[in-house]
């Protein structure tokens, strides 16, 4: 029997660079197969060729050994082959039913038959253990519920083969391992699948195969059981990483901030916490913990009924997010593409954002102050740019995450707030990012981080709250272990250790 898919001597090249040189790739029915690689490295690529979103420039994909070309998204599904991306296509003013089945609907006369829509979604939503109504509105769901709506519609179409890419970069834990539980019960059924992700910890639980790309090219294919994630790591990067988190701080100072009685009932009541100087204060917590709702009310995003703010000892007010950057607190939000960054604008226009009072002439914006600012950090950050100008879209994900970094790092913070900075990242990327905010903290300023990811957490943190339910339930500091996260993150009665 030929494989399901074979993909030989792809190449794709967008202007000057070469995204994919003569990639190949396998994937039998009923196998897990991972692909995993830096940012820049090709996967995006070649699963949108797969999907039909691009063409290819060379090259032949095969599928049950017969050659095929998706020449759109709906030729793609019509052959089998159904995509979960990363970046979400739902249509936020469609509810949960007609999203997860879009121009897939039961019909009578060409009407929708709503109650048999609604059956066929819950159906699915079921499977998942999804809480949701099926007339939810997708515009009022969460980044990880949309994620989990994105999945559903995807396993709805039936593919043969059934492409990932970072489907769970929005999940915290307990969602992802449902996740994980769900795609080996579809390898069970005889479906193909592409697994793409960042989280080596995933991958080695799930797939059975695990193939490298660097710099849009092949470099090996292996089982899982004959290799381990160190030897991955080292191959997507091509040198030897020693150590992947910096140094923890060997000691803190003074109290610099504290929250105390915030309350925006029912999201979080009561939260109380502190931060030092020099500090990187881990935030922990389930989905709708409350964690991402605390903070972006520190930095006046979102409201709160009570609650009192101290800087350095004495109590400020913040009901803006002007008012928190002008006492230099600077919040990074976790969907760093709706709600960070300019995407169809500049790199120095999205640096440059928050700080035009720096690059102001005596009347009008200053072109060589915006440039010096914005190379620095460029400089600084290791960021990947063919021009200042570049188009912020165009830059792979670890990019753009290092952009909103700059950005942020432009006012000159003193408090860093870090929501998921991690996220849909290489490992390359992740590196890089965790030595740039201890850097950071070296200096005496300090970083609030909140992570889904518990081992970067743990690696990373100096101490490590947790939130349930809209509270603070604990405090980790000294021993920090996953397991003492996970019963903190999960028991029924408040505490801390």
């Amino acid at each position: 029997m030929p494989p399901l898919l074979e993909i030989r001597n792809l190449s794709k090249s967008f202007g000057p660079t070469h995204a994919l040189r003569g990639a190949n790739f396998l994937l039998q029915a009923g196998e897990i197969h991972a692909l995993v690689g830096e940012n820049g490295a090709g996967k995006s690529t070649l699963i949108k060729i797969l999907a039909g979103a691009h063409a290819m420039d060379s090259g032949e994909i095969l599928l049950d050994g017969k050659p095929t070309v998706s020449s759109s998204p709906r030729a793609a599904r019509e052959q089998g082959i159904s995509t979960v991306f990363q970046e979400l296509s739902l249509c936020p003013n469609l509810t949960v039913a007609e999203n997860i089945l879009a121009n897939r609907e039961p019909t009578f006369l060409g009407l929708v038959k709503k109650k048999e829509l609604h059956r066929l979604a819950e159906q699915y939503l079921t499977s998942f253990g999804v809480q949701l109504k099926p007339d939810a509105l997708v515009g009022n769901l969460s980044v990880a519920q949309r994620q989990i709506i994105e999945i559903l519609k995807a396993i709805s179409v039936r593919a043969r083969v059934l492409i990932f890419d970072e489907p769970t970069s929005a999940l915290d834990d307990r969602e992802a391992q449902r996740l994980l539980d769900l795609i080996r019960s579809l390898k069970r059924n005889g479906t193909g699948i592409i697994y793409v992700s960042h989280k080596l910890n995933e991958v080695f639980q799930v797939a059975d195969t695990i193939t490298v790309f660097r710099d849009g090219e092949h470099i090996s294919t292996l089982p899982r059981s004959e290799t381990r994630p160190e030897e991955i790591i080292q191959t997507m990067v091509g040198r030897e990483i020693t150590q992947i988190y910096p140094p923890r701080a060997t000691d803190t100072g003074k109290e610099k901030l504290r929250l105390r009685g915030f309350s925006n009932t029912p999201q979080f009541q009561d939260v109380a916490f502190s931060l030092r100087e020099g500090e990187i204060l881990g935030i922990a917590g389930l989905t709708g913990s409350g964690r991402t709702e605390v903070m972006q009310s520190l930095f006046g995003y979102r409201p709160r009924e009570e609650g009192e703010i101290f800087y350095r000892g004495e109590p400020i007010t913040i009901h803006h997010p002007a008012h928190a950057i002008r006492r230099r607190i600077v919040y990074s939000p976790e969907d760093r593409k709706e709600l960070g960054l300019f995407l169809q604008h500049s790199v120095t226009m999205n640096v440059t954002s928050t700080c035009l009072d720096q690059c102001s002439g005596v009347y009008l914006m200053s072109a060589t102050k915006e440039r010096t600012l914005t190379q620095g950090l460029v400089d600084d950050l290791s960021i990947k740019v063919e021009s200042l100008q570049q188009e912020v879209a165009s830059l792979s994900g670890g990019n753009q995450q290092k952009v909103l970094l700059a950005k942020c790092l432009a006012t000159r913070p003193d408090v860093l707030i870090v929501d998921e900075p991690t996220r849909g990242i290489d490992i390359g990327s992740k590196i890089e990012i965790y030595t740039l905010l201890r850097k950071f903290v070296r200096n005496g300023c300090s970083v609030i981080f909140i992570s889904s990811e518990l081992q970067e957490l743990i690696g990373l943190s100096d101490r490590i709250i947790v939130f349930r339910k809209g509270r603070v339930v604990g405090e980790l500091s000294e021993t920090i272990t996953e397991q003492a996260l996970l019963e903190l993150m999960f028991m029924h009665t408040t505490g801390s250790a």
